[in-house]
């Protein structure tokens, strides 16, 4: 069995060999990119038009990433958020 969206309930699945895997789309970095697109454009400093997130499939192997819950993350520095086209 396979989800989508990573939530925390996924997370324990995967770790606990009942789902294979879970999509991930970063809905925090997604949150951060908002927040500092929106105080960028505030500023009238150059904001990028469009960014794509693409998703990423969580699985045992990389699932240690996912545990840590979102109040202990950070977000990136804005030149690091917005994958390059």
């Amino acid at each position: 069995m396979v989800g989508i969206n990573g939530t925390k309930e996924a997370i324990d699945a995967i770790k606990a060999g009942k789902m294979l895997a879970s999509g991930d789309y970063n809905g925090f970095l997604q949150g951060c990119v908002s927040a500092m697109t929106a105080v960028r454009e505030l500023c009238k400093l150059p904001v990028e038009k469009d960014a794509v997130f693409p998703a990423t499939v969580i699985v045992k192997d990389n699932l240690s990433a996912y545990e840590s819950p979102v109040e202990s993350r950070s977000c990136p520095k804005c030149e690091e958020a917005i994958p390059k086209k």
